[in-house]
């Protein structure tokens, strides 16, 4: 085994579980949370500002964002957010997690969730791009070259596939992302009363 299947093999691993191993990291942060007034507000934004980039990375990607196999993409997206950064969905994980954690008030739980984020989603990135790579050759690469992997560039890249923005497609998607905040906020504030 090659290192580079080895790699892909764990990013594939990382995809499936990816809805079930930030779960002992909720439970901890749900176990030590001491939200306030500030840590609300600014926490709330960066949920909303997350789940918002979700949604608009859903909109245009469709339900293929929710399976639990790599390769389920037919076709480059490259308009929306994908324009301005290759994965809009785990950047919006990210925001949307350090949301909950701000919120929660539990602030050494970033460094925890910034290094989990990076040991899960690194080979789950590479695995997706070889997997493009593969599919769509010259185009994905010209992609790459033009738009940035995590931090998005303000300039839309040139090309942008025709692909369409559907609210009712990306809320159809999240629901099961908007039911697990929803959950995750209910149980901060069942402990703050504890």
């Amino acid at each position: 085994m090659t290192h580079r299947t080895h790699a892909s093999g764990i990013g594939q691993l990382f995809f499936r579980l990816r809805s079930l191993t930030p779960i002992p990291l909720i439970l901890l942060l749900i176990l030590f949370s001491k939200p306030n007034p500030f840590s609300i507000v600014l926490g709330g934004l960066l949920i909303v500002l997350g789940e918002w980039l979700r949604i608009w990375a859903v909109g245009y990607a469709g339900g293929s964002t929710r399976t639990r196999t790599l390769g389920a993409a037919r076709d480059l997206v490259t308009t929306g957010p994908y324009a301005h950064v290759r994965n809009p969905l785990y950047l919006g994980n990210l925001v949307l997690s350090l949301g909950v954690c701000v919120l929660a008030n539990v602030y050494w739980m970033i460094a925890v969730l910034v290094i989990g984020f990076l040991i899960q989603y690194t080979p789950i990135i590479r695995s997706e791009e070889t997997y493009l790579l593969e599919m769509c050759g010259g185009r994905y690469r010209a992609y790459c070259a033009a738009v940035p992997r995590f931090l998005p560039h303000p300039r839309p890249y040139a090309e942008p596939s025709d692909h369409d923005f559907l609210l009712r497609r990306a809320l159809k998607s999240e629901k099961r992302t908007l039911t697990a905040i929803a959950c995750v906020l209910l149980l901060i504030a069942a402990r703050s009363f504890l």
